[in-house]
């Protein structure tokens, strides 16, 4: 994700490494657009989450 970050995650693996992972709140839809579509949700998580 690429904003603001809100709130930090520490994962520990069994095998003792660790890692910090941040999450964030997605910007809110203004009122007067329509809910997203399928293909604008795909888009967003393809463009704006950072998969590990």
């Amino acid at each position: 994700m690429r904003a603001t970050y809100e709130a930090y995650i520490l994962v520990k693996i069994k095998d003792g490494s660790q890692y910090v992972c941040a999450l964030n709140r997605p910007p809110k839809r203004p009122d007067n657009l329509p809910p997203a579509s399928l293909q604008e949700q795909i888009r967003y998580l393809a463009t704006q989450v950072i998969w590990n």
